[in-house]
């Protein structure tokens, strides 16, 4: 490994640029998220994920199809990556493409029954639709998913993934 004066190498950071990429993401410095991710992408770390981060950085930054792009590019790696397929459903529901929104929520839930972002993003399209009691059970699921109340999870004080 190279050493680079005034990269994070060079005093010893042993964070990977995926994790240096999530910590840029939580404090919203998009622009150095979307570099670190990139890089992770090109040396192979996590590129399902990386690629997938990166997109929620772009749509952050308002560039709703570079996102896509991203998105799309993860699940080249791995059809199966519920949270880009599950971003890929929030584009689709902003657009008012409830049926390939609905396709992809359904798609990200069968890949990863455990992924409590699908279920909830799910409910609001059932929601949207006047399900509201297949709406409240999606809810319902997704919080205790992550282990909390309902209200707890609506609220924010549950971290979603």
């Amino acid at each position: 490994m190279s050493m680079r004066i005034g990269s994070s190498d060079f005093h010893n950071d042993p964070a990977t640029p995926f994790e240096r990429g999530l910590q840029a993401l939580g404090q919203r410095e998009y622009e150095l998220a979307i570099a670190l991710f990139t890089q992770a992408v090109e040396q192979g770390d996590r590129r399902a994920e990386a690629l997938t981060k990166r997109g929620v950085c772009r749509l952050r930054l308002e560039d709703r199809r570079a996102a896509a792009a991203d998105f799309e590019a993860a699940l080249a790696e791995n059809p199966k990556h519920a949270p880009a397929l599950t971003d890929l459903g929030n584009l689709a529901l902003e657009a008012g493409r409830l049926d390939e929104a609905r396709a992809r929520y359904e798609a990200a839930i069968t890949a990863d029954a455990d992924y409590a972002l699908a279920h909830h993003n799910y409910a609001v399209l059932l929601k949207r639709e006047g399900r509201v009691g297949e709406s409240v059970r999606e809810l319902r699921l997704a919080a205790k998913l992550e282990n909390g109340s309902i209200w707890d999870f609506l609220s924010g004080r549950r971290r979603r993934t």
